[in-house]
């Protein structure tokens, strides 16, 4: 077989089957797509004329992501193919930087995150965190992880320094640009291999602990506890199941 930079295009058909194995795609996801037989999409990727309709090519181009220019006529040679490829990776990343840099902008720096604690007996949790412009995420009883940003919501993982334990913080990122925005959180509670839920929020500002219980409000309207119940049962009928 020839090498993909020297391959000539003459049809639709041989492009389709060059960007399937450059692309590594499905070819049952593409049949699912035309509404075809896996086999006849087979026999499709090895005609030497154009049978493909354009409503085809542009379902696929938009399942896959695929610049439908790639079946301009005028791309004759896989070398055209993924230079057009590769422009659009490249644009995509541009596109993805610019909203991730002022979301980093926002957010690097020092925040002060309160919520409450699993110890019934404490009052309102507040830890320092810093995060950086890489997106590494440290807080001052030395857990550290790191920023994932999505396109409307990010999410920072970090790994308690002495249990191990994963806390994970989920946030909406249009929140992020005023010095205050709540989050959610799922850890393991203190003492007690449980999980447990905590709605909290981030804030630039120490704040005063009259002022954080208004904010939070009632502890039992913003925190959900694993009861030990609940995970006895999932024991119990785990071999009931099998």
């Amino acid at each position: 077989m020839q090498e993909e930079t020297d391959e000539k295009f003459y049809s639709n058909e041989e492009k389709i089957d060059f960007l399937i194995r450059h692309l590594k795609l499905n070819v049952k996801d593409i049949a699912d797509l035309f509404g075809m037989q896996s086999n006849y999409i087979s026999k499709l990727r090895n005609a030497d004329h154009d049978t493909l309709r354009p409503l085809h090519l542009y379902a696929f181009t938009g399942a896959f992501n695929i610049p439908f220019k790639v079946f301009d006529k005028n791309v004759k040679d896989s070398k055209q193919l993924k230079a057009i490829l590769e422009e659009q990776k490249k644009e995509e990343k541009e596109e993805l930087f610019k909203k991730n840099k002022q979301l980093i902008d926002d957010i690097e720096g020092d925040w002060y995150a309160y919520f409450y604690p699993s110890n019934r007996f404490s009052e309102i949790y507040r830890i320092k965190t810093t995060i950086e412009p890489d997106g590494t995420v440290s807080d001052e009883n030395g857990n550290r992880g790191k920023l994932f940003i999505g396109t409307n919501q990010s999410l920072i993982i970090k790994e308690a320094r002495n249990s191990k334990n994963l806390i994970n913080i989920t946030f909406d990122n249009h929140q992020v640009a005023y010095n205050m925005f709540h989050f959610s959180l799922v850890s393991k509670r203190n003492h007690n291999n449980l999980e447990m839920f905590n709605y909290g929020f981030f804030s630039r500002y120490e704040i005063e602990t009259d002022m954080l219980k208004e904010i939070l409000g009632a502890k039992e309207k913003v925190q959900l506890k694993m009861e030990c119940d609940f995970a006895e049962r999932i024991s119990e009928y785990v071999t009931l199941i099998k």
